[in-house]
């Protein structure tokens, strides 16, 4: 073999020598704005701050999603909460507590009320300012989905009580009434609620808030909270 030869070939084998490899790279994960879905009830839980229209219209029509305590649900997505029957709660506590607060929260949740807004007023709002270091709030499209929820709070032992804020109260009422362990009645003033206290220990109450002055409201939210 010439000295020309061995020449070429070593030349080639530093060619190839010199190509530098190209790697292919794992396509980086894309965080799913759809979050986790619970086993035990099937609600979707998104851990996002701020929930909009886009996340919660690619989910299924009357489906149930849990959000982070303080986060921001945009009027768009309260629209789309409405239009597509959706039931959004909010998560009892932030993730990443302690088994020894999670007790303590198992204690309060059982001694806490819900509040289920259907139809809201500037009055009603006050209202909601005063009471909500004992209550939580849900903000739902209409009376059928604030009996399910109801229903469902009350069965489990998550809350002792809940007052829907709606129009339609005695269809929310007679929905709810569907479950054995649900007592539900629409009212209109204290006597209501005195008289359906005396004859059914009722735990879930159905008023109507609008047309009615901030006074009102509370003498009415006073008398339900007095058990």
């Amino acid at each position: 073999m010439s000295s020309d030869t061995i020449d070429r070939i070593v030349a080639g084998v530093l060619k190839k020598l010199s190509v530098p490899t190209v790697r292919e790279e794992a396509p980086s994960a894309v965080p799913s704005p759809m979050g986790t879905r619970l086993p035990e009830t099937n609600a979707v839980v998104l851990e996002a701050k701020v929930v909009t229209a886009d996340v919660l219209e690619a989910l299924a029509a009357g489906s149930e999603v849990v959000v982070h305590p303080k986060a921001i649900i945009t009027p768009a997505a309260k629209d789309a909460v409405r239009e597509r029957r959706i039931t959004v709660t909010r998560q009892e506590r932030p993730p990443g507590k302690s088994a020894g607060t999670d007790k303590a929260a198992v204690g309060e949740k059982t001694r806490s009320s819900l509040l289920i807004v259907i139809q809201n007023t500037d009055a009603f709002e006050r209202i909601w300012n005063e009471i909500q270091g004992d209550w939580r709030r849900e903000l739902l499209g209409c009376p059928d989905d604030a009996a399910k929820l109801a229903i469902g709070e009350i069965s489990r032992g998550g809350v002792s009580s809940v007052l829907i804020a709606c129009e339609q109260t005695y269809r929310a009422a007679c929905l709810a009434n569907r479950h054995s362990a649900v007592k539900a009645v629409p009212i209109r003033d204290v006597g209501d609620i005195k008289m359906a206290r005396r004859q059914l220990r009722a735990n879930v109450w159905c008023l109507p808030p609008t047309g009615r002055s901030y006074f009102e409201l509370r003498n009415l939210v006073r008398e339900i909270r007095n058990q």
